[in-house]
């Protein structure tokens, strides 16, 4: 069944890119996920789906003709982890808190406000076949499976973190104790760069894990929280379908914003809707 809240959720904060203070309010509402920029007097609500995407320049980031947010895709995460199809989502903003890197506080808080169920069902992917996407050395399956997997490797030429492979039997409460505590992360020799760039203004050790020369600047919530924050991105991204996930058997090697989104709009297109 599609579900909302049954009462409305805060969370505040700085955003990650943006460094800019943030009020995000998430409402029931029974017209799917839209984010409204309040700060922005002729805003109109963005639908969150992967048509939508106006970037995926360090996040996922959505756009109307009116308006634009960015780095959605922890907030959309925690939000497809609890089942929840249809909330208005309103930010005084750019961007919405980075709360400490991962999507925990988003699922604490939303799960305090309630959820409750609308009338209808949410319309599922109908996937019968085995579907594939690569782009030189990324790639994404999807088949029919007896139960919803989410298989991420990824590979870096840092030797710390140089193959971290993750597999999660998708249930609430795996997600919940497995990866809505993995923040995101950077490597020490790109914070100058992105910096540079107007990015990252709101990163510190309080929310990303920092990748030094050769150490971890701060400590892990897992050992091997980089690729559990590359799945968390991942389920996020994919909630953009506007679809439920039925069970399947999802593997990504390699993958970040631009191709979850990819794969997205190929889900899509070939979901067999009777």
């Amino acid at each position: 069944m599609r579900k909302t809240l049954a009462s409305e959720a805060v969370v505040k904060g700085i955003g990650l890119h943006t460094g800019v203070p943030v009020t995000m309010t998430f409402k029931p509402a029974e017209n799917g996920i839209t984010f409204l920029r309040t700060d922005l007097p002729n805003a109109k609500p963005i639908l969150a789906h992967a048509d939508n995407v106006g970037s995926t320049l360090r996040g996922t980031n959505l756009i109307n003709n009116t308006a634009e947010v960015w780095t959605v895709e922890h907030a959309l995460s925690a939000l497809h982890a609890l089942g929840i199809t249809d909330v208005a989502v309103e930010m005084d903003g750019p961007e919405p808190p980075v709360t400490d890197g991962a999507s925990d506080v988003f699922a604490d808080a939303l799960a305090k406000a309630g959820v409750k169920e609308l009338g209808s069902e949410q319309p599922a992917l109908n996937i019968k076949q085995k579907i594939t996407y690569s782009c030189g050395d990324i790639s994404y399956t999807a088949e029919p499976a007896d139960k919803l997997t989410f298989t991420f490797l990824f590979l870096h030429k840092h030797p710390l973190v140089a193959r971290q492979e993750y597999t999660l039997e998708f249930t609430p409460e795996n997600y919940l104790k497995e990866i809505s505590r993995a923040r995101t992360f950077g490597f020490e020799e790109e914070l100058a760069f992105l910096k540079a760039h107007g990015l990252a203004k709101g990163g510190n050790l309080e929310n990303a894990v920092i990748v030094g020369k050769d150490k971890f600047v701060n400590e892990l919530r897992y050992p091997d929280e980089l690729v559990r924050h590359k799945i968390l991105d991942l389920v996020g991204d994919l909630s953009l379908t506007g679809r439920k996930l039925p069970p399947l058997k999802i593997t990504c090697t390699r993958g970040g914003h631009k191709h979850n989104v990819i794969f997205a709009k190929i889900l899509l297109a070939n979901s067999e809707d009777k």
